[in-house]
């Protein structure tokens, strides 16, 4: 089917051209092109013949093996190399399943004449890429070395033979109790969680992307839920619109739906805010000798973030992040039933609050996301008003307590490897990288979860269809086959560390991950190089009792 310029001007990229100038693009459109995730779209150092416009889904670009950034729908691919006539400076991998309409190189730059206003369009994204690019480290073989550290040694001295997180230690270091289970065997059923575990990288990065398997658990069998029991009904009436409880096209409407208002130029204008709040908080702890990193600086980041995102009243922030830091909790495979009432009465508040807000907005819309997500459409669709609650409320919970853990897990274990602190004062190149390998070595996503609707065999091991399947991320994160000798090792210039499952992957690839990534990226490395003489006020962390959040509960540091 012919692309046409309206076609094209329904991405945000092309907006100020005209008919004119869109109608140049049209024609030099080959192909509508279906990329699989996980496929490669261009290689570094490859000759340029083609360009690609991003219609559905994201990509990853790298260089010399490093992460330089996301590449998200109204974005193009491949350009730079045929403007300048060089091979290729990057590799771009598709992250998930991408639609892209594939243009003819021969005639690019003649296309570009034609057409000034799709070349002032394409201008910013070139100044981009080129800063990034020009920003990376060049590395003569003498890379600082990280040695790795003693493997931890299991409490008691004993192999486990499941996984349980009950045993003592397992919060402080769940890697140690993990390992040696993926050591052991890629598959094994735990009847502490009453579920199968995967954790093996391969596996892991396998199933996460299995179609055939029910990526929510939500809608499946109640007992396989994530939550308590006492209050499931509570729960489903109030989330089960979520577009992570729901599979198949109801997922898919969903997603297409929230992921209308992720626009390139949203997350842009998020940067620049992020940059500010950092720059604020990193002000206020100036006048300080000490503080708490997470209540002071890792949790206002992102809750202030989601709320001027989402366009919430000012003055409700503690409130909102009182509610969704109760809900958290309900994400873990076991729940007290006093944690279920909390969960219970937090979410019913939250879920009304955000009912009145929708209600204000559509009276007096604003210039925010959730204005925009009122008014998303899609051929026709809309989301009704339970369907915004439930996304608003998951991106509260999905996303600002992951994001302050993220930032917290990474001090954290720069504190453990100070040699690394270093190499990251010294070269903000690996700015983007060291986010993506703090993701990798200790990820706040450290489980995620399916259903199979049919046998299903991993590892040689046969699991029974219906059974729900927890797939261990944080330990494929750490799996030697794919990371080598130094998996248990942090190092901020590891070649191809956004090769990480923190994101999980396939139709269920969390969708915030620029945001997460955006403002981790704004807020570690400024505060290590803020404060080069930081260091850490207490002898071991305090991680908080969660399985599938990984988290500290404070992180008091002395700043000078």
């Amino acid at each position: 089917m012919p692309t046409t310029a309206a076609d094209l001007r329904a991405l945000e990229l092309f907006e100020h051209c005209t008919d004119d100038d869109l109608a140049v693009v049209s024609r030099a459109v080959d192909a509508v092109l279906e990329v699989p995730e996980g496929d490669v779209i261009c290689a570094e150092d490859e000759v340029a013949d083609r360009w690609w416009i991003v219609i559905e889904g994201q990509a990853d670009a790298t260089a010399r093996g490093l992460y330089l950034g996301t590449i998200l729908p109204g974005e193009t691919i491949g350009e730079l190399a045929l403007l300048d006539g060089q091979p290729r400076t990057a590799t771009v991998t598709a992250m998930t399943d991408m639609v892209l309409y594939e243009l003819e190189g021969k005639s690019f730059v003649d296309a570009l004449l034609q057409a000034p206003n799709v070349a002032v369009a394409l201008l910013r994204q070139f100044a981009t890429r080129l800063r990034a690019i020009d920003r990376l480290p060049v590395f003569s073989g003498t890379r600082p070395k990280t040695p790795a550290l003693p493997r931890p040694v299991v409490v008691g001295g004993e192999q486990p033979r499941e996984f349980d997180p009950n045993v003592v230690g397992y919060f402080e270091d769940p890697y140690s109790h993990i390992g040696p289970l993926r050591e052991q065997a890629a598959v094994h059923f735990s009847e502490a969680i009453n579920s199968w575990v995967v954790t093996r990288y391969q596996d892991v990065f396998r199933l996460s992307r299995d179609k055939s398997l029910l990526g929510s658990v939500g809608t499946s069998d109640p007992a396989a839920t994530l939550g308590g029991y006492a209050s499931e009904a509570n729960k489903r009436r109030r989330l089960d619109k979520a577009m992570s409880r729901r599979n198949g096209q109801d997922h898919l409407r969903l997603r297409r739906l929230v992921a209308k208002v992720f626009t390139p130029r949203e997350v842009s204008s998020l940067k620049d805010r992020a940059d500010r709040i950092v720059e604020q908080l990193l002000g206020e702890a100036a006048d300080k000798d000490s503080m708490d990193v997470m209540s002071d600086f890792a949790l206002p980041l992102p809750v202030q973030i989601i709320s001027e995102m989402l366009g919430m009243p000012s003055g409700d922030m503690d409130q909102l992040r009182d509610w969704s830091h109760i809900l958290t909790k309900a994400l873990d495979p076991s729940i007290s039933s006093e944690e279920d009432e909390a969960a219970t009465a937090a979410g019913q508040g939250m879920f009304d609050y955000i009912a009145q807000v929708v209600a204000d907005k559509r009276r007096d819309p604003g210039e925010d996301i959730l204005t925009a997500l009122i008014h998303a459409e899609e051929n026709g669709d809309r989301l009704d008003t339970e369907e915004i609650q439930a996304q608003v409320m998951l991106l509260y919970i999905a996303g600002h307590e992951t994001t302050a853990n993220l930032i917290g897990n990474g001090l954290t274990n720069l504190f453990r490897f100070p040699e690394q602190i270093d190499v990251l004062r010294a070269d903000s190149g690996l700015d983007a990288n060291a986010v993506e390998e703090v993701l990798r070595y200790d990820s706040p996503a450290q489980f995620t979860r399916r259903v199979n609707r049919e046998p299903l065999e991993v590892g040689g091991v046969t699991i029974p269809e219906g059974s729900l399947i927890t797939l261990a991320l944080g330990s494929a994160n750490r799996d030697p086959r794919k990371w080598g000798p130094t998996a248990d090792v942090l190092d901020v210039a590891r070649p191809g560390a956004n090769e990480h499952v923190s994101f999980g992957g396939g139709s269920h690839f969390c969708l915030g991950n620029a945001l997460a990534r955006l403002e981790t990226q704004a807020a570690l490395p400024k505060l290590v190089r803020r404060f080069p003489r930081m260091e850490p006020d207490y002898s071991e962390p305090t991680w908080l009792h969660r399985i599938t959040l990984r988290g500290v509960e404070t992180l008091p540091v002395i700043l000078r």
